[in-house]
């Protein structure tokens, strides 16, 4: 069987299930839910690269719709109002968030142990205007999350 051809520009991930919008990529694949809880992973700056290795292809097995700022643009989003929002995950539903949480959240924890890799800022909420920070949830203190009324902004 033929493998989906990679890129370096996604992080090493299959050009066909991403379509780019600079300076994201987003999945092929849609929530169908108009509201829903919106993921956030954060993550440093120099620590990018290796966990978008790890968490790109868990997000993908899991069918979940995410998007992520594409290599060479992280560096301009360190502050201000997307900081901290390396990954975004579309995650719907109640049951669907805590299966991607539950899925994702421990190996950002063995990343963070073992690894060294660090967060990077905390999200601030768009909805209060930025005022305010987003919830963690889990344990690595790598996710925030939130609750849309449109999560496709339709």
């Amino acid at each position: 069987m033929a493998r989906a051809p990679t890129t370096t520009h996604l992080y090493g991930q299959p050009d066909n299930e991403y379509e780019v919008f600079l300076p994201f990529a987003e999945t092929l694949v849609k929530t169908p839910h108009r509201s829903g809880h919106k993921l956030h992973i954060t993550v440093s700056l120099q620590h990018h690269k290796q966990l978008a290795g790890v968490i790109l292809p868990t997000l993908r097995v899991l069918h979940a719709h995410h998007k992520v700022i594409l290599p060479g643009f992280y560096g301009n989003y360190a502050s201000g109002p997307l900081a901290g929002k390396f990954i975004t995950v579309y995650a719907g539903l109640p049951q669907v968030t805590q299966r991607i949480v539950e899925t994702i959240d421990p190996v950002l924890a063995r990343l963070r142990r073992q690894e060294g890799i660090q967060p990077g800022p905390t999200p601030t909420n768009r909805q209060t205007g930025h005022t305010e920070h987003e919830e963690f949830v889990g344990t690595s203190g790598m996710i925030t999350w939130l609750w849309l009324d449109n999560l496709r902004r339709d």
